[in-house]
This record gives structure tokens, sequence and C-alpha cells, in this order.
């Protein structure tokens, strides 16, 4: 029969809620205490349970990290990073997977709460952001990840969406593209919204005319790139650049692109968006925008046991800014110096 703390509080001659402070690492509690009562836990090799820690210490010491694909490349650095906080500050995290679906996180959500996390993250969110507030006003530790919530009961880490869209246009129209398409990534995803407002934003300042079919959403795949960049290739004519929502998609395109027989970037150049691993060895090598992903996941875990400990947010907004990394794909290394593109169809 397993051990009770009535049982280590018996055999070390103390009050059961010494040996509580004993297991919460209490400062109440003498040296020559503590060790008795550490030494009775070992003989009687007892395991308090993690209802009772929760229920003692009013912390169950165990997070919820909500993420939208785990098989993204994107999202497993990120995840490394919450976690390796986690560890060091002796937390359990609890992964749940939503595949993109907001009921799906809105379940997981649910199931959290009826578990009694201390708090939970969001990595690519795709619920609305008055449910993430309200989360908030009923007393839920929320951190979220790349999606800017204004709110001060929420803890948010935030990347430049929108600047670095309009930079990866401006990129190309440097280059000399006038006809620069954007693979769009999910409806629901505010980032996505954010770097399609960028795009739109290179547009209008540089009063260049912009093609609407030009912009088409696609999944945040590599399939989903293929399938959006052969929609794109049938327009007439077609796009000579091309900024994808992420990686996966860019990926995908030059796959569509060369199936059709022709050239990244002679003939259509692309820039993607995350820096997974594999873009550095496509074909051609992939530009794009370097997210600091392990440092995100990192943050927000920070951030959030901050709010754990403190039940305030001490610092609520943290941005961060991707670098853009130049590779062949996007035609810059090939003709640095290009003011007007070649093939103007």
């Amino acid at each position: 029969m397993s051990s009770t703390i009535k049982d280590v509080a018996k055999h070390a001659g103390v009050s059961i809620k010494t040996v509580s402070r004993v297991l919460n690492g209490s400062p109440l509690v003498s040296e020559k205490t503590r060790k008795l009562v550490l030494d009775v836990i070992n003989q009687l090799d007892f395991h308090p349970s993690a209802v009772a820690r929760t229920m003692v210490s009013r912390k169950s010491r165990t997070v919820g990290l909500v993420i939208a694909d785990v098989s993204n490349p994107f999202f497993p650095e990120v995840v490394r990073g919450a976690e390796d906080v986690a560890n060091v500050h002796d937390y359990n995290v609890i992964l749940c997977n939503t595949d993109e679906k907001p009921e799906k996180e809105r379940a997981y959500i649910d199931l959290l709460r009826e578990k009694q996390v201390d708090g939970i993250i969001l990595v690519g969110s795709r619920i609305d952001a008055d449910e993430v507030i309200a989360l908030g006003r009923k007393g839920v530790r929320v951190v979220v990840v790349n999606r800017d919530i204004r709110d001060p009961r929420i803890g948010v880490i935030v990347v430049e969406n929108e600047q670095k869209g309009y930079e990866a246009v401006c990129h190309l129209m440097r280059m000399g593209h006038r006809r620069i398409a954007y693979l769009s990534g999910p409806s629901l995803s505010s980032s996505n919204a954010e770097r399609l407002k960028g795009y739109r934003r290179a547009f209008s300042e540089n009063c260049i005319p912009l093609d609407e079919s030009l912009i088409v959403e696609a999944e945040p795949t590599r399939e989903g790139g293929f399938k959006g960049m052969s929609v794109l290739l049938t327009r007439s004519p077609r796009p000579t650049a091309v900024f994808a929502y992420d990686d996966l998609q860019a990926i995908g395109a030059i796959d569509a692109i060369r199936a059709k027989g022709l050239n990244v970037p002679a003939d259509i150049a692309i820039i993607g968006f995350d820096d997974i691993q594999l873009a550095e060895f496509t074909v051609p090598p992939l530009t794009t925008f370097r997210m600091p992903k392990y440092e995100m996941g990192q943050k927000a875990m920070e951030m959030l046991l901050g709010m754990i400990d403190s039940k305030t947010v001490r610092e609520n907004r943290v941005v961060v800014a991707p670098k853009m990394v130049i590779r062949d794909s996007c035609g810059y290394r090939s003709n640095p110096h290009a003011a007007v593109r070649r093939h103007r169809e």
C-alpha cells in the first residue's frame, strides 16, 4: 500500500502542514526539519500526487501549450523553447495540436481548464480575439504567440508581420517586378491578415496597380503551395514574383513552377517566411524571413510563468522582428543591380 502524507508526518513527528511546506519549498521550514522530512519521504518511498500538490499549493505546476499544426516545421522549435524553460522551473507541459481548427482549439482550452493548469500558451491561435480576451477576464493566464491582442490581461509575443510583408514586396519591386502575387495563408490567421496588409501597402505607397487576382488563398503546407501556385500560373499575364505566407507554401510553389518547365528565379522569383531548416536546402535555396522560433517559445513561457507567480502581467507585449535572409530564389544574388525586369509579361 502506498504511503500518504499523513504517514510521512507521523514518522517524522511533524504536522501535515509542515510536510506540505517541505514539498513546496517553503522558506518557513528550518533546514534541520526539512532534512528530517525528506529522509522520511525517501524511506517511505512517498510520491505525492499531482492532485494533492494542487490542493496544497493551489498550483498544478502544469501549463497547456496549444499549437496550430504539429507537422509544420515552424512549431516544434517554438515548443522546444517553451518546454526548456518550463523544465528549468519544474513545470510540466501538456501539448495540444489543433490542426488549424478553431473548434478543436476551443475543446482543448476547455479540457486544460478542467485539468486546472496554471496557464495556457496559444501558438498560431485561430479562435476570435474576443474569446481570448474573455479567458483573461475569467482569470485564465494566457500568452499568445504571433498574434497581437491588445488587452492588459493577455500576454503576447508579437511578430512584425505587416512590416515584413511590406519589405518583402518592396524588395521584389526594387528587382523590377510589378506583377507580384501573394500566396495567402488561412483566412482566420491574424498573422496572414497582417502580412497581406503589408503586401497591399507596398503597392499603394509605390503607386503600382494591384491585381487582386494575384492573391490566392492556400493551405500553409507544401501541397497547399503547389495548388495555389498552379492557380497563379493560369493567370494572364502570369506573375513574375511570389511572396508566400510561409516557407512550406513557398517550397510547394517552387515545385509547381518547375513542374511547368519554368525556372526559379529566372521566370518567377519566390520569397517565403519563417526560415525553416528545409529553406536553406531547396533548389534554389529560399529567400525568406528568419523567425527566432526557439526564442519566441522561451519568451512566451517566461512571460506565462511570470504571470503565474505575480498574478499580473509585468511585461505583456514583446515584439519580435524577423530578419530577411537573401538566398537564390528571389534572383537578387544573380542580378543585385537589377532595376527593370527583363520579362514584362
